[in-house]
C-alpha cells in the first residue's frame, strides 16, 4: 500500500544499503607465508592424524575385561606350572 504523496513535497529517496567499514577500505589482498610455519602446520597435522589413529584403535580393540580376583586359598600361577605330586613352595611360609 502506498503512502499519498502531500503537495508541494519532494519524494523521499530511498537510501541504498552501503557495505560495512571493514568492506570498503583498500588494503592489499596478499598474505605471506613463510616455510617455517608450513612446517610447524605440516608437524601439527601429523599429530592430529597419529592421535585420531590412536583413538580409533581404542575403539575398535573394545572394553577391557575386569581384572581377574584371586580367591582365597586359591591357584597361583605356580600351582600350574609344577609336576601334580610336588610341593609348591609359599612365599608367605619360610
Amino acid at each position: 500500500m502506498a503512502h499519498p504523496q502531500h503537495p508541494g513535497r519532494a519524494p523521499r529517496p530511498i537510501p541504498q544499503p552501503q557495505l560495512p567499514a571493514f568492506c570498503r577500505t583498500r588494503r592489499p589482498i596478499t598474505t605471506t607465508v613463510r616455510l617455517d610455519d608450513l612446517r610447524q602446520l605440516q608437524w601439527l597435522l601429523w599429530l592430529v592424524l597419529a592421535l585420531q589413529l590412536s583413538t580409533v584403535l581404542l575403539v575398535l580393540a573394545g572394553p577391557v575385561p575386569a581384572p581377574l580376583t584371586a580367591t582365597p586359598g586359591g591357584f597361583t600361577p605356580a600351582v600350574f606350572a609344577s609336576p601334580h605330586d610336588a610341593p609348591v613352595p609359599s612365599p608367605s611360609q619360610p
